[in-house]
């Protein structure tokens, strides 16, 4: 009987190891494929800006650098207002996303 026991709780911490990797693995997964997604966006973002910082440069008939400043004024304009507004939103909305795709997944697990 003793035997039984110990072999039961054995396989339960076997269980928990394996749905703990699993989710695990699901998270890394799902962060992995937003990051990548961020990484893409920023590098289009990074193209249109040096496309419009050429743009306005050349319709005010400036050497480019009056381009570059409005548009790193934009930018700037936008940190400071995430700043202001948005910095403890965001965050709360990673942790809530990072929080839900672990469910999610141990949800995943569950109903298997």
């Amino acid at each position: 009987m003793i035997d039984l026991i110990k072999k039961y709780i054995e396989n339960k911490i076997l269980l928990v190891k394996l749905e703990l990797i699993s989710v695990s693995a699901n998270l890394a997964a799902k962060m992995i494929s937003s990051l990548v997604v961020v990484l893409l966006a920023t590098i289009i973002l990074f193209m249109f800006s040096i496309a419009l910082a050429f743009g306005i440069g050349q319709y005010f008939n400036n050497n480019v650098a009056l381009g570059f400043a409005i548009v790193g004024g934009g930018y700037l304009l936008f940190f400071i207002l995430y700043f202001i507004f948005a910095k403890d939103t965001i965050g709360r909305k990673v942790k809530d996303y990072v929080v839900k795709t672990a469910m999610e997944a141990q949800d995943d697990l569950i109903n298997k």
